[in-house]
This record gives structure tokens, sequence and C-alpha cells, in this order.
């Protein structure tokens, strides 16, 4: 019976480990990161520190570069052609200025000032690795890395512009992003899911170490030179023994010739003796390292050898992490990407939006989540151009027919009096247009959970007494977002108390404000949701679930379950779909405008959802937390430039066809 057997040093299982690793490390952020959201708090953090320790890198092969010019030995040199060689030292300054400065800023300059000068670093690395003779399996796995992070970056840039690749291009594309999005909701942000937060350096390959004698040839030339350094022991062996044997022919018959004449005093015939001893010791010492060892200090040799030995270890070992850094991710990205793929395909193949079919409802409503009063800075103040991106708003609406436009108002904002000034006027507007109003209380971070309901029913009393709106949402996503900021469970029946503590209050002030509460689609919120819609005692008039799909549609089953509670328990209550949308960037405009039509069918028909409402959650891109903070998400229906996706057109038209305008 043969016997299994496993080489420990073979290339497929080192690879296999860094997998097997890289896994074990992501399930420990990602559990890490879900409860304290550690991660999510130090995104620019660590953003900056993968920046800086990457240029650093790039600092080293610019050195390498330098020395290039200023080595006089031709034999000392790496032999790149000079016109290269100026090009690798300024595709190295600017990448080292890109990346060690900028990195953190990621939100806040548009994506091309990084792709450019990851382009030249491209170049150079693709020279490098043509001209080299290093190609094994772990180094076209980082030519893999570089190309799948350029190409990435290459996406989130043309995002800036408004522009998205059709078709079975735009599924390849998208696979991609969609990919990244996963490595990244593990590793660095849980809310990656709704916004690109992370940006892959480059891995520039050391010209030294690529433009090297490949390993393979080094070791059967080695192997030539440890039989040569054989023979040639064996020779200065038998040499050795011969001379000492004539010598001591030649002694004895001197002393009789000579005697008692003078001779060769003994010392120095033993120190040469000693000598050709130490000799043949070190060649077969040299003989009795591994090719382990000897690949090892190879690569040592033509990558560090100008350097002294302590610092010599320390830049292979930053080289040897970089390397395994950057083999790790794309493993990983390689990996998941085939499912990823067959995701992106099934959300590409559901009908079009003009071929879906429409329920006729005219007494549904259609709300957009605007920008412009959703996102304030830090001291909670208003874009400068808040006028104008009003206007904006407010005609986008009414193109896509919409009956509400709602807002996010956080804390921050309504604690700024001028703020507060800015948003009665805004308001002023939007119902003078003929619109109406929804205000979703958002709160702000917070560190306990009375500190969280002191924010909800100071900022409910305040909407409330001040603008009235015509619906509040309030404890939104009580299974999901809201649940997020609190360390510890709450259970529905404290829910239920401080949901009626509050509505008590915003009923008080403005009898004629509709008040929403939402679950977020998933299945840990079911039996709540079902409690809620059984308590008859809360002034609520409509319930709400969240919606966002990922890969197959997986969620829809769960969203579909909460209509059916909500069917069998025969209540009063409105039922919204309140939240929904579909990252563009993630999954394309194509998936997106299908995605949307397919939704907009659903609520309308009534041997489905049926449902009194739909909230689009994304007017435009850029929602995001403040608005220095640049693209933060691509879930809008307009792009971040003002042009307008296709997911504008399927709104547009399917809205149209429910109420009666088309």
């Amino acid at each position: 019976m043969k016997k299994l057997t496993f080489n420990l040093s073979a290339e497929w299982f080192r690879l296999l480990m860094i997998f097997v690793v890289t896994l074990i490390i992501g399930a420990l952020f990602f559990l890490i990161n879900n409860m304290v959201g550690i991660f999510n708090i130090l995104l620019s953090v660590i953003q900056a520190i993968v920046g800086i320790v990457f240029a650093l890198w790039y600092f080293r092969i610019f050195l390498t570069y330098v020395k290039e010019i200023r080595k006089k030995d031709p034999e000392k040199k790496v032999g790149i052609p000079k016109v290269w060689v100026i090009f690798g030292l300024f595709t190295c300054l600017v990448n080292i200025g890109i990346w060690g400065i900028m990195s953190p800023l990621i939100f806040n300059f548009p994506k091309i000032y990084f792709l450019i000068p990851s382009l030249f670093a491209m170049i150079q690395i693709f020279y490098v690795f043509k001209s080299g003779n290093r190609k094994g399996i772990r180094d076209w796995l980082l030519i893999i890395y570089n190309v799948f992070v350029f190409l990435y970056l290459f996406n989130w840039t043309l995002v800036d512009f408004g522009v998205d690749f059709p078709n079975i291009l735009g599924v390849f594309t998208h696979t991609m992003n969609s990919s990244v999005m996963w490595w990244q909701l593990i590793f660095v942000n849980t809310g990656a899911f709704f916004s690109p937060t992370f940006l892959f350096p480059l891995y520039m390959l050391n010209p030294r170490y690529y433009f090297a004698m490949r390993i393979d040839d080094y070791l059967a030339q080695k192997e030539t030179q440890e039989k040569a350094i054989t023979e040639a022991i064996s020779l200065e062996e038998k040499q050795a023994i011969s001379e000492k044997d004539e010598k001591d022919i030649e002694g004895v018959e001197q002393i009789k010739k000579d005697f008692p004449g003078e001779r060769t005093p003994f010392f120095e015939e033993r120190r040469k003796q000693e000598l050709l001893d130490e000799e043949i010791k070190a060649l077969r010492r040299e003989m009795s390292k591994s090719k382990e060892d000897s690949d090892v200090k190879y690569a040592q040799f033509i990558g560090s050898s100008d350097l002294s030995f302590g610092f010599r270890n320390f830049i292979n070992r930053f080289d040897s992490f970089l390397r395994l850094f950057s083999l790790s991710i794309i493993i990983t990205l390689l990996v998941i990407t085939p499912m990823v793929f067959a995701g992106n395909v099934f959300m590409n193949i559901t009908p079009n939006y003009m071929k879906q079919d429409y329920g006729l409802k005219p007494g549904m409503d259609l709300a957009i989540k605007g920008n412009v009063f959703s996102t304030f800075d830090i001291n909670g103040n208003a874009s400068t151009t808040w006028s104008d991106d009003l206007d904006n708003e407010i005609t986008w609406a009414k193109e896509l027919h919409a009956t509400h436009i709602r807002y996010d108002v956080g804390s921050s904002a309504l604690a700024n009096n001028q703020t507060q000034a800015i948003l009665s006027q805004g308001f002023q507007r939007i119902r003078n247009e003929g619109l109406k109003l929804i205000i979703s209380v958002a709160g702000d971070y917070v560190f306990s959970k009375q500190e969280l309901l002191n924010f909800i029913y100071k900022d409910s009393l305040f909407i409330s007494q001040t603008y009235q709106p015509d619906f509040m949402v309030i404890f939104n996503e009580i299974n999901g977002e809201l649940q997020g900021f609190l360390s510890q469970e709450v259970s529905i029946q404290e829910w239920m108390n401080y949901i009626k503590n509050v509505t008590t209050v915003i009923k008080s002030n403005s009898p004629t404000t509709k008040i929403l509460i939402t679950f977020l689609a998933i299945k840990s919120g079911w039996n709540d949701f079902q409690i809620l819609l059984e308590n008859s005692t809360l002034s609520i008039d409509a319930v709400g679930v969240t919606y966002y799909p990922v890969l197959f549609g997986w969620r829809m089953n769960s969203l579909l379950v909460y209509h059916e509670l909500y069917q069998n328990s025969n209540s009063t209550l409105k039922f919204w779909i309140s939240e929904v949308g579909m990252e563009s960037f993630n999954f394309g405009e194509d998936a997106q405008a299908k995605f949307l039509g397919k939704i907009m069918s659903l609520a309308s028909l009534s041997a489905e959802i049926n449902a009194d409402g739909v909230c689009i959650t994304s007017m435009s891109d850029n929602i995001g937390i403040t608005v220095d903070r640049g693209i933060t998400s691509h879930l809008g229906l307009i792009y971040f430039n003002g042009r307008k996706k296709k997911a504008f057109e399927a709104v547009t038209y399917a809205f149209g066809k429910i109420s009666g305008v088309i």
C-alpha cells in the first residue's frame, strides 16, 4: 500500500498555509469589528499606516535605483538601462508622496490622483518582471495582485466621472469590485457593503531581485561548483600528503647532508599545515549547507548585500512581510471571485425594468432619501452649496414622480443654531414645491444605551415641535443599525417602552405627523416584528423593513417573511419598504436598475408585497457620514458629477406606471 506523504516545503503547501492563516486572521478581525467596531472607527488610521509602510518600501526601491547610477563597477550594477533607472526614480518619488501622505485622504480626493502614479508603477513593475528571470508561482501571484488592485482603482476612478461598463464587461469589472468589497468587509470595515472604504497599494518589485539568476539555474550552478570543490578538496588533500612525504624525505636527506647544520624551523611548517586545514574545513562547511540555506543567502545577496548585516536582515524581513501581505490578499480574492462572479451574473439576469409588471396603485407613496440635510460636518454645519443642491434634489424628486423627500438628520445639526435656521428654510421650500417631508432621527455616535435614548428623545421632541414633518422615522432598524450602536442586547419589551414614551411626545407636539418604526430584513428580527405588530398600545402609524440585496438575492426571502407576518397579523398599520438600494460600484448600473425595477414591481402588485410606500435609500452618490468625507457611497440614482444612472430611469418609469402618470 502506497503511503501518502506531504512535502511541507512544497510551493502549493506554503500557499495553502498562507490562505488558511489569512482566513483565521480574517475571522478574528471580523468578530472583533462586529463586537466593538474598532476597525471601522480607525479606518483612516489603518489606511494611513498601510500607505506609509508601502511608501517606505518604495523608498528602499528608490535607493536601489540611486545606487545603480552612482556605482562605477559594472559587476556591482543590476544592469538596468539608464532610461529605465530615471523612470524608476521618478515612479518611486511620486508613489512615496501619494501613498505616504495621501493614503488617509482617499475620500477627499478624486481617485485619479492615485491612479496616475499607480500607472507609472505598473509600467515599471511589468518591465522589471518581463526583463527578469524570476518567474515562479509566487512571482506570478504578485503580478496578478498588482493587476487586480490597479484595475480596482481604475474602476473606482471611472465612477468619479460617472462611467460604468455595460453588459458582460460590466459583469467582470463589478465581479472584481464585489470581491474586493467582501475582503474589505471581513478585514477592514463592516460598512464596506455600502461603499468602498479601502485602497490597496501596489507592490513594487525589487529590480535587483528580479534581474538576478533564476533559483533553479543558481542551484544547478551551485551543484557544479560543489562538484568542483569536492574534486579540489580531494586533489588538495592528495597534493598535501604527497608534498608532506616529499618534504619528510627531503628533510631527512637534508639532515643527513647538513648535519649538524641548520634546518627549517618547526613552527613555520606547522603554521602552513594549519592554514591548509582551515581552508579545507571552510570548503566542507560551504558544501554542508542545504539548498534552502543557499537560496536564502542568494536572495539576501542580490537584494541587500550592500547593507550591514543587521539592516540587511531587517530589509529582507520587511520585503517578505509585504510580499506575504500581497499574496494573502490575492489568494483570498482569487478564491472568492468565482462565487462572486456567479452572484453578479444572477443579479444581471433579472428582466429589464421595462419588462416588469406593475400594479396601478395611485395611493402608494415613493420617498427618496436626499443628501443635502443628511450629511453635515463635525460641527453640524450644512454644506456651503446647500441651497443649489436642494434645488437639484427637488427637481430630481419631481422627475421621479416622488411624493416624499427623506432626510436623516443628526444630533449635531439639530444642536447648531445656524443649521436649524437652514433646515427650517429648506423644509419649507420642499413643501412649497408640493412634496412631503420625512425626517429620520439619526442620533449620533454613543457609548451607552442611556446616551442613545437621550439623543432620540431630545431630537424627536425638537423635530416634532419645530418642523412637524409628515413622517418621522424613529428607532430605525431596531434589529440592525440601532442595535449596532449598543454593546449589549436590548429586548423588544424594553424597546416598546421607549417607543411608547417617544411617540407620545411626538403626537402631543404634532398630531398630524405619522410615525414609522423599521426593521432590517434579517431573520433575527422576525419574532420582535411580530410582537410589535400585536401591540396595540403604541401610537405608531406604519412599520417598515429595510432591504439591501446580497449575492444571489439572499435576504429576499427574509423580506417576504416580514410581509407575511404583517399580513397574518391583520394589523391596521401601513407597511413600507423603508429603505432599499443597491451599490452600483459593486454590482453595476444595469443590475441596480433591474433590481429597483423588480422591487417597485413587487411593492405594487397585490399578489406580492403590495406595500403602502417605498423609500429609495439615496437620491445621489455621496450619502456619507459628513460632507467632508467625499464620495463614500454609490447607492444613489445619480452619480456624484450629476449624471443620471439607469436606475433613475427605472424608478421614474416604474413609479410612473404605478401612480398612473405613464
